[in-house]
């Protein structure tokens, strides 16, 4: 597999200088499902946000798709996020729209006809079970289900890289399950899947790659590892 993504000698040091992430290096291949795990402040999020483009390192590059993010300008970037299907419970769903229009807005925003927008949400939705409620609103939905739309609406573009922060985090054990067997089935389509995450069991479960943060740097990383594991 080739090499989707590199952090190289990557630093981000916040205005209070805080250290976010300190001289980190990796590299993730086209197809791979990664795990982030580490205490609170170890530097995960602020990890994410320097691959979604919210943060800008202080120092070093990050390559995505042969992309140097520090060489993008403002124009540049709405298609860096195409690559992009983002998971999280900052962006929620609107509640006063049904669960196609909510799907319906992103493929509006990036230029799909009609045609291809009638085709593809009851595609996305099949895939995470939720056919049966394209035209329910957010408010009938249980958050294992809502869960679901965010994940079928971060699919609708096709985007190479699927990113979730703690997708779990306010589901019950049977819902996370379910959600983690999701993204291994999205995985399967050639999405690469990475995730931060305190969810041990299911980290341990999964047997994916495993990236350690502690204090900002990578502390272990180990395939088809386990939480916790450095070596």
């Amino acid at each position: 597999m080739r090499i989707l993504i590199i952090f190289h000698n990557v630093s981000k040091t916040y205005p209070n200088n805080e250290m976010g992430v300190e001289n980190v290096s990796l590299e993730i291949k086209d197809g791979d499902f990664v795990f982030l795990v580490g205490q609170t402040g170890s530097g995960k999020s602020t990890l994410i946000n320097l691959l979604t483009g919210e943060l800008k390192p202080t120092t070093g590059d990050i390559i995505v798709n042969n992309l140097s993010l520090g060489s993008l300008n403002h124009k540049d970037f709405p298609y860096y996020r195409r690559l992009l299907g983002i998971i999280n419970y900052d962006c929620l769903l609107i509640e006063h729209k049904t669960i196609y229009q909510n799907l319906e807005i992103p493929m509006l925003a990036t230029g799909h006809s009609s045609k291809s927008i009638r085709e593809s949400i009851p595609l996305a939705l099949g895939l995470v079970g939720m056919s049966k409620k394209m035209y329910d609103y957010p408010s009938n939905l249980s958050g294992g289900e809502t869960f679901k739309v965010l994940m079928a609406r971060a699919v609708i573009n096709n985007p190479k890289i699927i990113i979730a922060d703690e997708p779990t985090a306010h589901l019950d054990y049977d819902s996370s399950l379910d959600i983690m067997s999701l993204f291994n089935e999205i995985n399967q389509l050639g999405i690469t899947i990475i995730i931060a995450t305190h969810a041990k069991e299911f980290v341990d479960i999964m047997k994916k790659r495993v990236i350690t943060m502690q204090n900002g740097k990578v502390l272990g990383d180990v395939s088809k590892g386990k939480y916790g594991w450095i070596i």
